[in-house]
């Protein structure tokens, strides 16, 4: 069973799946620091998306940027929660995932497909006028 504050935190803050497994491999590694190559190799996808999953998670304020060298592999990532709330949620997360993935993953889809299912109706409702 997924506690209704971390279903709130899925519903109102993990876009996709890919975004939450990308926070979880900064939250199984705390100290590290990774690249967009790093994250790309970890979750299967190309490093644009991967950049874009990064730009995410930063403006969320879940990771920090930590240098910025030559070139656009230079740059690294590392976890880093704007606040010891949003740490905690992300480690219950991570826990609730780990005993019910099957359940968390069915929950960022479900909300992800209501929020399509609400831009089309919008178009409906705007073509039917």
């Amino acid at each position: 069973m997924i506690a209704d504050d971390i279903r709130r935190f899925v519903l109102t803050s993990i876009p996709s799946v890919p975004y939450l497994e990308a926070m979880l491999v900064f939250h199984r590694q705390p100290s590290a620091d990774f690249s967009a190559a790093d994250i790309a190799r970890a979750l299967y996808i190309d490093e644009e998306r991967a950049r874009a999953l990064l730009e995410s998670l930063v403006s969320s304020g879940i990771v920090v940027g930590v240098g910025v060298g030559v070139g656009d592999n230079a740059a690294r990532w590392r976890l880093g929660p704007r606040d010891d709330a949003l740490q905690g949620l992300i480690d219950r997360l991570a826990r609730t995932y780990d005993a019910e993935m099957i359940a968390v993953t069915h929950l960022i889809h479900d909300a992800v497909g209501k929020s399509a299912h609400r831009f089309a109706d919008a178009f409906k409702l705007r073509k039917e006028r």
